[in-house]
């Protein structure tokens, strides 16, 4: 009997509680009762839920698209918090493709896809810089960490073109085409999902846009429920993840008296000059100056601010969103009266957005987007201060102290400073500013009408969108450089600069219009959508016109029509069949359309009996397959290649009066043939769902076969004299495979999450009309594209190798010696070879080395292979989450100013340099003030200086503390608060260069440092 009524108070038992992920709560998740499965409810527009328990399970099951099912014990509880974890692998989650959405069940497309919520929390003010390592096909390099120009480039699945303006993928968001530059001005905060669509099943219905796949951007919507607000609040510091090191006066000093011994000449300095700037006991006449540690602070500010109010009825649900983002920039503020401008480097970026959804009628449905972006970004003017610290031509740690003892600038007084510039404190401080103003803005209107008066599922929707960008640069500077001083720590007497100004010259103010751009976009599309039974019909025709204009440029002109079928029997037996018709103007018109069919199928092995009946541990087993014709129009040059063009010219002198009369001049021949690029793209997908949806793999391997591409021609030679425009030759491959590994799952109370992404491709270059090389080893042919070339080091010369080059008759035979440049003639004292110098291999055997011995080096810039790990665990409140993301099999060099002696600051590497003593551990060639010789990385490119990189970050972390919500004060539902970081770590294979691992090959390596953030946070939900 007590027993009996123990059972009944159970079952009687109300449990309350709040659905959530780390972004807010979430309304309309399904909570069932486990083994009850008629006792269910769901989560209210606040993610409240109530549930009087009926049976003796204790178990919550929560489920809601887009999130992995939830068991929650609620023994001995009245109250639960709910956090779910973002999932993509349910069998009835919602895929973003071209133009609509699909399930994932009867996709056949390659997509992958992440949501708004995980990268919501990322300290960077780019999206596209939070993507790299989470999403399979992605990659992406960040060259720059300067704020407002710290985006990534990033690409779908590696490069096909050999036109680098060829492979940037398009850019979708909310069905409207963006550039690079204005997705960079996106508020994620304002994001719903990104999916990026890989193969020719999902970028067909693009046509001549789309075989550089697609990242489709949905922005958040409102919902039906009572008003909620959002604040999300956070404050942090950003510092360099690489912070360069420079040798001191001393050092520095002492390498450059080495460097003039070896090159034959006296000393620079003499001991006495060594011992003071060792001493340190003459700071104005002996100067040691850190130049990094003078000019930049080691961490900068940023800030980041966004609310939003979401909320609506069946008739008018909506989204409003606004933010404000900060980011200061490195650069000291130095406090002396000279100082009037602010010449640092920031960032200032204002959002909104406001989405409405309407419904007018019962079959009637309108949509009303608009958004708008302010952005201010502003750096120094005309210099760039990493480069000139970088740079030993401009100051180094001797040319002249921080500032004069009387308060007056200094100047670089030395033999290695020609220009005697003031130095770069003074510069910064006076120079002004360079200051871009930017506003972005797009509006959209839809109305879309059902049909079902006609049909059951067929629909008919129009829509416009008018988008555009205005950018404003404002100049401040002065038309000289500041007065600057060189003092005389002997006599106490001043020299004033070379250019001989006294005073400052007044500010002078200039404007300039940098980018004047509109896009209007009309589509209409009729949509059919229906199931019968077991078969189900799924289509869209589409229409779509756009119109971009530049300024006063014409405007460039896209149209087509597309086409989509699909048909489903059973959700077994799946067929996709896409299609666009489209073209541009920039083709000649009889060249100017053109076709892009491709073809989807797909098995869903799983609804199988012989495997849904026999191995119940199965979820979902499906494999997918496609083939397609897709295109790309995008290419360097002038707009409309098949036309012939000519330019104003250098002037003409007719006669004895010395009358100068205008002439014109002949640009690149036209191509009336010129036509767009093309590529075969083929795919086939696995996807497997284990144990109740807790383990899943999705793994692709493509083959793409790149054709017709626009390049010019090499094998027409230059005597010609004139230029001609790209020609459809070249073709290329890229194949490779990527895919994602994940678990979602509980050990003990700790609910944890894990997914390992994956990526590989390789490319290759099948012709490009090169001309004929006089070695295969010249050929660019049968290389990746962006192979590198240059010459193979083959170790140091020696001693031995000098005596056998330069003997008592000269210059030895080639047969009896080391290979040597030509300059390599002149006797060694005079310039030649030395001990020390990089030796390289001669290809081609002829004694010498030319360009005729320059081969294939190292890999491409780009990684062909990328890894992210992402880890998750959530317990009590609790939660950590990070991201581990790795590039490898890439290379890169840095030459000049960021490397090479007498051009670069001397930098630690420098005194690794070959020396008879460190002959067998040199990791650096002679020193030596020629910056001609062989051992220059600019002169003379090779693979002691192209080295292969990889490198492992810890990209992302979040750690954070939900408080319970039957706690929260003040009528609040979410609090939250959390720590987040982004590019925390970062291990590196090389020691030769101090750069970021994602600097641009062949550069000298001085842009911006990328970032270190760390924010901390709080998110309130009322």
């Amino acid at each position: 009997m007590l027993l009996a009524h123990v059972t009944l108070l159970a079952q009687q038992r109300v449990i309350k509680g709040t659905v959530r992920d780390l972004g807010g709560i979430l309304p309309g998740a399904t909570i069932r009762e486990k083994g009850v499965e008629k006792n269910v409810t769901s989560s209210d527009a606040k993610g409240q839920f109530q549930l009087t328990l009926r049976g003796t399970s204790n178990i919550l099951v929560v489920k809601l698209l887009g999130f992995a099912d939830n068991e929650v014990d609620v023994t001995g509880k009245h109250y639960v918090d709910v956090t779910m974890q973002p999932s993509n692998q349910g069998l009835d989650e919602v895929v973003v493709v071209g133009f609509g959405t699909t399930r994932k069940i009867t996709n056949t497309g390659a997509v992958s896809t992440v949501s708004g919520a995980e990268i919501r929390n990322v300290p960077t003010a780019n999206v596209q810089n939070t993507l790299m390592g989470r999403i399979p096909g992605f990659v992406a390099q960040q060259r720059s960490g300067q704020p407002g120009r710290d985006a990534s480039d990033f690409f779908i699945r590696g490069v096909s073109s050999l036109n680098n303006e060829g492979n940037r993928p398009l850019i979708i968001v909310d069905d409207i085409e963006y550039s690079y530059d204005q997705l960079q001005q996106i508020n994620v905060n304002e994001i719903e999902s990104i999916s990026i669509l890989k193969d020719a099943s999902t970028t067909a219905i693009y046509g001549i846009k789309g075989a550089n796949g697609v990242l489709v951007v949905t922005t958040r919507r409102g919902s039906s429920g009572r008003p909620q607000v959002n604040l999300r609040l956070e404050t942090g510091i950003q510092n360099p993840v690489r912070t360069p090191k420079f040798l001191n006066s001393y050092d520095a000093a002492t390498l450059i008296n080495e460097a003039y011994t070896n090159d034959g000449l006296p000393a620079k300095f003499s001991e006495a000059d060594l011992e003071l700037y060792k001493n340190g006991k003459d700071a104005y006449g002996h100067p040691d100056v850190n130049w990094y540690d003078a000019i930049f602070k080691s961490v900068a500010s940023q800030t980041n601010a966004n609310i939003d109010l979401s909320g609506g009825s069946d008739a008018l649900r909506y989204f409003v969103s606004g933010g404000a983002l900060t980011q200061g920039g490195l650069v000291r503020t130095f406090d002396d009266p000279f100082n009037e401008v602010n010449t640092n480097y920031f960032f200032r970026r204002y959002n909104f957005r406001s989405n409405l959804d309407l419904k007018a009628t019962k079959t009637l449905q309108l949509r009303f987007d608009l958004s708008t972006r302010f952005a201010d970004i502003n750096q120094p003017q005309s210099l760039n201060a990493v480069g000139e610290i970088y740079d030993f031509s401009k100051i180094t740690p001797f040319s002249a102290p921080f500032m004069n003892p009387n308060g007056s600038y200094a100047y670089a007084y030395s033999d290695f400073n020609p220009e005697a510039l003031p130095t770069l404190n003074a510069r910064l401080a006076n120079g002004g500013y360079h200051r871009t103003k930017r506003t972005d803005y797009n509006a959209l209107l839809q109305a879309k009408q059902e049909l079902d008066v006609i049909t059951k599922g067929l629909a008919l929707t129009a829509r416009v969108a008018y988008g555009g960008v205005e950018e404003y640069a404002r100049n401040i500077f002065r038309g000289a450089l500041p007065p600057s001083y060189h003092y005389d720590s002997l006599t106490g007497s001043y020299l004033l600069d070379p250019r001989g100004k006294y005073v400052l010259e007044p500010y002078a103010v200039t404007g300039s219009t940098d980018q004047y751009y509109r896009n209007l976009n009309i589509q209409g599309f009729l949509n059919y959508d229906r199931t019968f039974g077991d078969h189900q019909i799924s289509s869209l025709l589409l229409f779509n016109q756009q119109s971009v204009s530049a300024r006063a440029d014409v405007p460039s002109n896209f149209r087509g029509t597309s086409l989509k079928l699909g048909y489903y029997f059973k959700e077994r037996y799946l067929l996709d069949f896409n299609a666009a018709y489209n073209g541009t103007d920039r083709f000649d018109k009889n060249h100017r359309y053109g076709w892009f069919p491709a073809v989807g199928l797909g098995w869903v092995a799983s609804k199988e009996s012989f495997i849904k009946d026999r191995i119940p541990a199965i979820d979902l087993l499906k494999i997918r397959g496609s083939y397609g014709l897709v295109g790309s129009d995008i290419t360097s040059g002038n707009h409309y290649l098949y036309n012939q063009t000519y330019y104003d010219s250098g002037g003409y002198v007719f006669g004895t009066g010395g009358t100068v009369v205008g002439t014109v001049a002949e640009g690149d021949l036209g191509n009336a043939n010129v036509t767009w690029e093309k590529e075969w793209k083929r795919n086939i997908g696995l996807e497997l769902n284990l144990f109740h949806q807790k383990l899943n793999l999705t793994i692709d391997y493509f083959y793409n076969t790149r054709f017709d591409q626009l390049t010019q021609r090499g094998s027409i030679p230059a005597i010609l004299g004139v230029g001609f425009a790209p020609t459809n030759v070249a073709k290329t491959v890229n194949r490779g495979f990527d895919g994602v590994l994940g678990y979602r799952g509980k050990i003990g109370g700790v609910a944890v999450s894990s997914d390992l992404v994956f990526q590989v491709f390789q490319n290759k270059v099948l012709f490009q009309d090169e001309a004929l090389p006089a070695f295969p080893w010249l050929a660019r042919t049968g290389r990746p594209i962006g192979q590198s070339f240059g010459y193979a080091f083959d170790g140091f010369y020696t001693e031995a190798d000098v005596a056998r080059i330069y003997t008592a008759d000269g210059v030895a035979p080639a047969s009896e010696r080391p290979p040597i440049p030509l300059y390599g003639l002149v006797p060694s004292g005079e310039g030649g070879i030395q001990a020390g110098d990089l030796k390289y291999k001669d290809l081609n055997g002829d004694g010498y080395i030319d360009d005729r011995d320059m081969g294939p080096i190292g890999k491409p810039n780009l990684p062909s292979t990328v890894l992210g790990l992402t880890l998750g665990a959530n317990y009590k409140g609790f939660s950590v989450n990070v991201l581990f993301q790795g590039s490898f099999n890439y290379s890169f060099s840095v030459i000049g100013t960021g490397i090479e002696a007498f051009q670069s600051q001397f930098q630690p590497v420098h005194q690794q340099r070959w020396t008879p003593e460190n002959a067998d551990h040199a990791e650096f060639p002679r020193l030596t003030q020629n910056p001609t010789t062989v051992n220059s990385a600019r002169a003379y490119m090779s693979d002691f200086w192209l080295i292969d990189a990889q490198y492992i970050r810890l990209k992302t972390v979040d750690l954070g503390y939900q408080f319970s919500g039957d706690k929260l004060p003040l009528g609040l539902n979410n609090l939250r608060l959390y720590l987040s970081a982004y590019n925390l770590l970062t291990w590196t294979n090389y020691n030769k260069y101090q750069q970021d691992p994602e600097i641009s090959s062949n550069s000298t390596g001085d842009a911006y440092f990328n970032q270190r953030a760390v924010n901390l946070g709080i998110q309130i939900g009322f």
